[in-house]
């Protein structure tokens, strides 16, 4: 005769296993979004922003976890959002020209990511514009901002907002608060150079 494993044993010994069979499964799920994800762009840049305007260091274009677009932006010296404020003039920017569809250098972007200080200079945000020659920009939809650190600002929005490309050419950009001149504006990479980020994964 067989010996049968006390009902309360076998019990607990299922649990288990369907619990590391869940544990697995998630963990699989997890991995998977990210396991043909591209190599992300990365641009670095001297320090080289003439005083008092935001210096960029690093400029980075990938994609996050769940797919969607992700930029991260780092200056120099750590920042807070009531610093883009300017007392008079055009609030100061951090914002990165997309072409996903044209070629840079030949047309103007067709899309424009930028973060801006609310006017409580407590918190950011985010916003992806629509180029469109001869008018005004429009607003294609918004950006999520976060921070990595008192250095670096993220930006995150769906690939549909910019037509899904395959290819993104980018420069990102960092203008100092109420000023209208093009020394006020330091990029990554140095204009008029430009980075390529491959998508490969977006359908």
């Amino acid at each position: 005769m067989i010996p049968r494993m006390p009902a309360s044993r076998a019990s607990r010994r299922g649990r288990r296993a369907l619990a590391a069979g869940c544990v697995a499964a998630l963990a699989l799920a997890a991995a998977s979004p990210a396991a043909d994800a591209p190599s992300p762009t990365v641009v670095k840049d001297a320090k080289d922003a003439v005083a008092g305007a935001p210096d960029l260091t690093r400029a980075q274009l990938g994609l996050a976890s769940d797919r969607r677009v992700r930029i991260a932006l780092t200056l120099a010296a750590p920042w807070q959002p009531k610093d883009l404020l300017a007392r008079e003039g055009p609030p100061g920017s951090l914002c990165v020209r997309l072409w996903t569809v044209t070629k840079p250098g030949a047309t103007p972007p067709d899309f424009l990511v930028c973060a801006t200080s609310r006017a409580d200079g407590e918190t950011m945000r985010g916003t992806v514009f629509k180029t469109q020659p001869g008018e005004e920009l429009a607003n294609a939809g918004p950006a999520i901002v976060g921070r990595t650190s008192d250095r670096t600002m993220t930006l995150r929005f769906s690939q549909t907002l910019v037509g899904r490309p395959k290819t993104i050419d980018f420069i990102a950009e960092a203008t100092k608060p109420g000023c209208t001149r093009v020394s006020c504006v330091d990029t990554a990479p140095e204009a008029p150079k430009t980075a390529r980020f491959r998508v490969r994964g977006s359908s």
